[in-house]
This record gives structure tokens, sequence and C-alpha cells, in this order.
């Protein structure tokens, strides 16, 4: 958790301060067109009988992007801003019912300069096969502190060129420790791995978290 989502909390009542501490946070950053919402509307798809989950969404057209998310989870907060900050997401952050919230997911545009400070405790790079295979160099400055990399839009690499090898050497001379995960939210695959890493975010965040073996849910298409 960063200083100033910590400081924030400062006024809050030990209680609340101490609930929010059990709460993960998540940035997911990426460039305009990635498919970080269809992954997050998928996401919030499988998770939705086993977390309460909140979405933030950070983009000029944020709305939109709320509506999509809003099918599967109930809170939803649009941010209509360029440039995320902390300052910008803040009053948002503030209207989260974090006692009746296990994940909170921060969708934002940008990463090109670096990791924006959202009050996350993890930021996740989401790139699109359809970029183009460079594009995890041209994100080494988000990529260099994410744990985990999405590679979406995965049912595209049949379509465009994409040289996989190329884009991992990449991932592996930014950060080496960095775990590439292709997801295809349209087809509904990729998911097991993002969503059991997730879970194990759960469990070290929140001592309290008992993970649930959950079914898989049937396939539905998603545009993103």
């Amino acid at each position: 958790m960063t200083t100033q989502f910590a400081e924030a909390q400062a006024g809050q009542e030990t209680g609340a301060v101490h609930t929010r501490s059990r709460v993960l946070t998540i940035a997911l950053v990426g460039p305009p067109g990635a498919g970080k919402t269809a992954v997050l509307e998928a996401t919030a798809r499988q998770l939705r009988r086993h977390a309460r989950v909140a979405v933030i969404t950070v983009s000029p057209a944020a709305e939109r992007d709320a509506e999509r998310c809003s099918r599967y989870c109930a809170q939803v907060e649009p941010v209509k801003t360029a440039k995320p900050s902390f300052r910008e997401i803040g009053p948002a952050l503030g209207r989260i019912d974090w006692a009746n919230t296990d994940i909170v997911f921060i969708e934002s545009v940008g990463g090109i300069s670096g990791p924006p400070d959202l009050g996350q405790d993890v930021t996740v790079t989401v790139l699109a096969v359809s970029g183009g295979d460079d594009k995890a160099a041209e994100y080494a400055g988000v990529l260099v502190v994410s744990p985990v990399l999405i590679v979406a839009k995965a049912e595209l690499r049949r379509h465009v060129v994409f040289d996989m090898g190329s884009f991992r050497a990449d991932v592996r001379r930014i950060n080496p420790l960095t775990e590439v995960m292709e997801i295809s939210a349209f087809e509904n695959s990729g998911l097991t791995p993002w969503l059991a890493w997730l879970d194990r975010q759960r469990q070290e965040k929140d001592p309290y978290y008992h993970p649930i073996q959950a079914a898989p849910q049937p396939p539905e298409w998603f545009f993103g």
C-alpha cells in the first residue's frame, strides 16, 4: 500500500483502517485498446460468487467502461480523466464500502512513463496482442514493477504478426520475475492462472481469507 493511501486513511476510525488493510487493491495499467475492461469483465464474472469486487475505471471514457463492469459487480466508480493520479481517484476510493469489499480493481490508462500512484497494493500491466510484440519494451517503466503481465486479446495471435518469443525475451530482460499470462476475454480462456494468482494475493493480504475451489463459469463472449 502506498504512503499516500495510508495517509488518506489516517483520519478514519481504527476499525475502518483495519478493514481497508485487508482489502486487496490492484491497478490494471496499460495503453488504450489493450483490452483492460474486457479482462476486468471476465474476471469480475468469475469472481462474483466468491469475492466482493469493486471497480474504479479511470479514463476519458470512464462511464462506458463502468457500465460494462456494472453487470458483474455492484460497486463501480467512473473517474473521467486522461491523467490518472491519486488526487483524481481519491473521492472514488472514499465512496467504496470497504467493510463489504474483498478486491478493488483500478483500471487505468497509461503506464508508458511508469506506474501511476493510485493507492494500489500491486500493479498489473495489460498489453494486447494487437498492439504489437514491441510493447513490452515500450512499457518497461511499468512492467519493471509488475509481478504479472497480462497479454490480452490472445485469440488474435491467429490473425496478426506477433513474435511471442521476442516479446517474452523483452519481458525477461526488463523483469525476469514477471509472470506472463495470455488471456482471451472474448473466448473466456486463459483465466485460470490469473484467478489462482489473485487467490494467492488475497491469502497474503488477508490472514482470515480461506480460498474457495470454484468451478469455471460457462463461456461468455466479450468485446473490448
